[in-house]
């Protein structure tokens, strides 16, 4: 499927607790799979698994991922009930290097307030 003629949407509730980043690795698999994603599967699972990640442990709620395709890749969103926004951690810290690895990985990313708390998001172009 060409990304850029359909910009597709799909969305997962992960549900709170053990086993929801794993279903949501399953849910993205399987997505780009029907899509017929030409960008690289892995590092797709990888960012989505860790943004979700972040939300399950920072964050009381149930995250929300949704991805998108875009005229040359794909956006990933992960939206949850907290209004405190990420922050890499700084150099020399122990733990914490998700969204390090997001950045190094994306394009692009950021997170912005949304009512009721924000969402975290990336770009990854279809290489």
């Amino acid at each position: 499927m060409d990304l850029s003629l359909s910009n597709p949407v799909a969305e997962f509730s992960a549900p709170i607790g053990r086993g929801a980043a794993a279903l949501a690795r399953e849910f993205v698999r399987k997505t780009l799979t029907d899509w017929n994603y030409r960008g690289n599967h892995d590092d797709v699972v990888l960012v989505a698994s860790e943004l979700v990640t972040n939300t399950l442990r920072h964050t009381a709620g149930a995250p929300l991922l949704r991805l998108a395709g875009l005229a040359r890749g794909l956006r990933i969103e992960v939206s949850d009930d907290s209004p405190v926004l990420p922050a890499p951690r700084a150099v020399g810290a122990s733990g914490g290097w998700g969204l390090a690895l997001v950045q190094r990985l994306t394009a692009r990313w950021g997170a912005e307030p949304r009512p009721g708390g924000k969402v975290v998001w990336c770009e990854m172009p279809a290489r």
